[in-house]
């Protein structure tokens, strides 16, 4: 029970990252290939909160957020400036990840280099995760509801005619990359709180790669979809277990047979809806929705004219 807990666990924090990862990617049209590197400044911002100054556990969660946020407004914001898109933002981020995880190896004061952190508790719980996965869902749909959300779309469908209407377009892309920002730093946080351990080696640069499948496998425009696509490719690892050196090869297949066959991903601009579900168990319990019930009062009315 003590395994399928931890594996569920995991499977809940890669979620809470790819929900922040879909908004850049899924909605604003900006892929990036470095978010590890936000990953692990969550991680040992916490950490060192933490461990050498004595902050509790839950303010150290939201200042890895926070100070993710921080970073990626530092790097944003003359990225967006410039005008990268596509291959050329993809790169940059694939820098900066790469950036972060060398002056963390290389920093011996406070991070301990290459050897990592170690000593503080286990506080990451699976009731913690999931809490933090429906908050993180709850969030995200306002957001993108919001009319920030709208912008988003607005620039990844046309970006030249949003700014003709008024977007601002280096605006847009810079919330939504401290939005993704922020989730992916409390995903890093929930990580090295439940593995009690921390060092650069263990948020490699293959972590990013893992993270954008989780949003192209679940679907472009989506949250839902990305959510539960990257809480399977957390738990495939685990499925697959023997084949765990092919891992990077049937990621590869996969992405493939989706963009040949799914290129708009499993659930491209559409959400999961228990509606459906609702409307069962309200016929199975004789309770009308709403709009049966509008139906039935026409039709008394109409009848009653009649």
């Amino acid at each position: 029970m003590q395994y399928f807990g931890s594996v569920l666990t995991l499977a809940g924090i890669n979620m809470i990252m790819v929900i922040g990862l879909a908004v850049l990617v899924g909605y604003t049209g900006l892929f990036s290939m470095g978010h590890a590197g936000f990953m692990m400044i969550g991680a040992y911002t916490a950490v060192i909160f933490y461990k050498y100054l004595g902050v509790p556990f839950a303010v150290c969660i939201l200042l890895s957020g926070v100070f993710s946020v921080i970073i990626g407004l530092v790097i944003g914001y003359p990225t967006m400036r410039s005008r990268l898109t596509g291959d050329q933002f993809a790169i940059a981020m694939m820098g900066f990840g790469e950036a972060i995880r060398m002056i963390v190896s290389n920093t011996e004061p406070v991070f301990n280099g290459a050897l990592g952190i170690s000593g503080f508790p286990k506080l990451t719980s699976l009731w913690v995760v999931t809490l933090l996965v429906a908050l993180g869902l709850i969030l995200m749909f306002n957001f993108i509801k919001s009319a920030y959300g709208k912008n988003c779309i607005a620039v990844r469908e046309q970006e030249i005619a949003a700014e003709i209407m008024g977007v601002d377009i280096v605006k847009t892309k810079v919330i939504a990359l401290a939005v993704s920002a922020f989730y992916v730093g409390v995903g890093g946080a929930l990580f090295a709180f439940y593995m009690t351990f921390i060092s650069p080696a263990m948020i490699a640069a293959s972590k990013s790669s893992d993270l954008l499948a989780g949003v192209v496998f679940g679907g472009m425009g989506s949250i839902s979809g990305p959510a539960i696509a990257g809480g399977a490719l957390a738990i495939l690892p685990e499925i697959l277990r023997a084949f765990s050196t092919w891992r990077l090869v049937i990621y590869g297949v996969l992405f493939v047979v989706v963009m040949l066959f799914k290129p708009e991903g499993l659930l491209g601009y559409r959400e999961i809806s228990f509606k459906p579900v609702i409307r069962f168990f309200g016929r199975l319990f004789g309770k009308k929705t709403a709009a049966e019930s509008v139906k039935t009062d026409n039709r008394n009315g109409g009848d009653a004219d009649e």
